[in-house]
C-alpha cells in the first residue's frame, strides 16, 4: 500500500505510571508520524563519547522506502531524499534561546527495477556524528522527497556530559537488531516498534568512571510492564473502566525482570563501553535498565538510564503467516467460531481454514479476491497508523477503521475525537466518540483513545460485518 491517511498522528516520548516512568533519562524511540506524501521517518540523537573520549551527538534516521514518490523509466524505479540535519545548542529553553552550532545535509538516491519498492515496509538507514562541547542540544533533522518536494521534520532533545568530571557518569542506551541468521548484519533500532527481522537486541551505551573514583557496581535488568494485549472489545459491548488495563494500555506499576546482570568496575577507568545482548522478547512491552553506584556506599545510584520498546508480532507492520492473517478475524467471525480456528497449530491447517472461512461467504473467487484485499490492507494500515503498546489493528481506532474504513470528518478537542461517517453529525448510527485515556504530555509514550461504546452500536456493527462477508463492502461501504 502506498497511500497514508493523516487522521491520526502518534505522538513520542517517554513513558508514565510510577516513579521512574517520568524520568527524563528513560528514552522510548521514535513513534511514526504519517501524512500524505511525506517520508515516513523515524530519529534518534543521543549523546555519545567517540575514541578519543571526545563528547559526539550520534544520529540515527530510519526512512521507509514504501514512504517515499517514485518515477518509473524504462522498469526502474528512483526516489531520493535530502537530508538536513541541524544542532542547536540550548541556551535558555524557557525562552527559546538557541545557537545553532552545526548544519549537515547528504542527499540519498534509490533506485530498483522491482515494483515492490513502492509498497515496501522496509527502511534504509543514514547516521551521522558531531563533534560538540557539553551541554543540553535540540537536534532536528529535515527529510525531504526529492520527487514530491514535500518535507518532514524530526527533533530530539539531549545533554551531553562532560567526560573529564570527577563524578562518573553513564550515556543514553543506544539499541542495534541483528539477525540470527546473519550475524554480521547489525542496524540501530530508532522505533519504540521493534520489527520482526530484529531476532537479537543489543543494548551499548559507556560508563565513565575517574581514576580517582572507587570500584563502580553497573546493574542491567531486562523488565517486561503488564499491557494489554488482546482484541478490543465489541462495539456494543461495556466502554472498559478507568481502572482496567485495557483502559491504561500499560500498567507501569506492575513489571517482572526476566533478566539480571551485574558488572563491577573495578580495575577500568577513563569511558568503558558496555553490550548487553539478548533475543528479542515475545510480543509485549519492555525496558532494558541501567544503574551504576558506588560499592560499598550502600549502593545509592549515581546514574540511571533506559530504553523502553515493544516487541511486536515477526513481520509487523506486515501481514504474512496463517496466524498473523487469523488473528484480525476476530472482528467478522463469532467469537466460538474464532476460538476454534486460533486453536488450530499447524499453519498449513490454518491457511486451509482462513480460505474456507472467506470462500464461505463470498463463493464468488474474483470478488473473494477483492474483499480479503481490502480487508488485509486495512489492518496494514491500522498497524502503520494506530500502533502503540501494541499492533494497531488491535486497538480501538484499528477496529473502527478496518471495519468502516477512513472517517469521512475527524473533530478534535482536548481529549476527545469523534469520527464522522456522513453528512449528519448527528447521526448515531454514522458517529463514533473516542476518549483518550490520558491527557498528552511529553512523558507519555502514545496516545491511546477508547471507543465510548453503547448498545445501540450492535445493529450497526452486525451490518457492517455483512457487508463484509456478503462482499457489499465493495460497493457499499457504509
Amino acid at each position: 500500500m502506498n497511500y497514508q491517511i493523516s487522521i491520526y498522528l502518534v505522538i513520542l516520548v517517554l513513558a508514565v505510571g510510577c516513579s521512574r516512568a517520568f524520568d527524563p533519562q528513560i528514552r522510548t524511540g521514535a513513534h511514526p508520524q504519517l501524512g500524505d506524501g511525506v517520508p515516513e521517518v523515524m530519529f534518534s540523537a543521543l549523546a555519545y563519547l567517540d575514541d578519543d573520549n571526545q563528547p559526539v551527538i550520534d544520529t540515527d534516521l530510519d526512512i521507509r522506502y514504501g514512504s517515499l514518490i517514485y518515477r518509473e523509466s524504462d522498469g526502474i524505479f528512483t526516489a531520493g531524499v535530502e537530508i538536513q540535519t541541524e544542532v542547536f545548542f540550548v541556551i535558555d529553553a524557557s525562552e527559546e534561546e538557541y545557537e545553532r552550532v552545526e548544519v549537515m545535509r547528504d542527499t540519498i538516491h534509490v533506485e530498483d527495477g522491482n515494483r515492490r519498492i513502492i509498497d515496501s515496509h522496509e527502511q534504509f538507514s543514514h547516521s551521522d556524528r558531531i563533534p560538540v562541547r557539553p551541554g543540553n542540544y535540540r537536534v532536528v533533522a529535515r527529510v525531504t522527497d526529492l520527487n514530491s518536494d514535500q518535507a518532514i521534520s524530526r527533533s530530539s532533545n539531549t545533554t551531553v556530559f562532560d567526560p573529564e568530571s570527577a563524578t562518573p557518569n553513564l550515556t543514553h542506551i543506544k539499541v542495534y537488531g541483528g539477525s540470527l541468521h546473519d550475524p554480521e548484519v547489525v542496524f540501530p533500532l530508532t522505533s519504540y516498534s521493534i520489527p520482526g527481522m530484529a531476532d537479537t537486541l543489543t543494548f551499548e551505551y559507556q560508563v565513565t568512571r575517574p581514576p580517582e573514583s572507587g570500584p563502580l557496581r553497573v546493574t542491567m535488568q531486562l523488565r517486561q510492564f503488564e499491557s494489554d494485549t488482546l482484541p478490543p472489545r465489541r462495539m456494543s459491548a461495556v466502554t472498559p473502566t478507568r481502572g482496567s488495563l485495557q483502559y491504561r494500555g500499560i500498567n507501569y506499576n506492575r513489571s517482572e525482570v526476566l533478566e539480571s546482570q551485574e558488572r563491577i568496575l573495578e580495575q577500568e577507568t577513563g569511558t568503558i563501553t558496555i553490550e548487553y545482548r539478548t533475543s528479542r522478547p515475545s510480543r509485549g512491552n519492555y525496558r532494558f535498565e541501567v544503574e551504576i553506584s558506588e560499592v560499598g556506599e550502600d549502593d545509592d545510584p549515581i546514574a540511571f538510564k533506559a530504553r523502553d520498546f515493544g516487541s511486536m508480532s515477526n513481520n509487523f507492520p506486515d501481514i504474512v503467516t496463517p496466524r498473523e492473517l487469523a488473528k484480525p478475524l476476530v472482528y467478522l467471525m463469532r467469537q466460538s467460531d474464532y476460538r476454534e480456528m486460533m486453536s488450530i497449530e499447524d499453519s498449513d491447517s490454518l491457511k486451509r481454514a482462513i480460505d474456507r472461512f472467506w470462500l464461505s461467504h463470498l463463493g464468488n473467487k474474483d470478488q473473494a479476491r477483492r474483499v480479503i484485499e481490502m480487508y488485509y490492507e486495512r489492518v496494514e494500515e491500522a498497524n502503520k497508523q494506530f500502533s502503540n503498546f501494541k499492533e494497531g489493528w488491535m486497538t480501538d481506532m484499528g477496529m473502527m477503521y478496518i471495519l468502516f474504513g477512513p472517517p469521512w470528518y475527524v473533530e478534535r478537542s482536548l481529549d476527545r475525537m469523534v469520527w464522522i461517517y456522513g453528512y449528519n453529525r448527528n447521526d448515531p448510527r454514522r458517529v463514533f466518540h473516542f476518549q483518550r485515556t490520558r491527557m498528552h504530555s511529553d512523558t507519555r509514550p502514545f496516545e491511546h483513545y477508547i471507543l465510548q461504546r453503547h448498545t445501540q452500536y450492535h445493529g450497526v456493527e452486525y451490518e457492517q460485518v455483512q457487508r463484509w462477508l456478503s462482499g457489499a463492502i465493495l460497493t457499499r461501504p457504509i
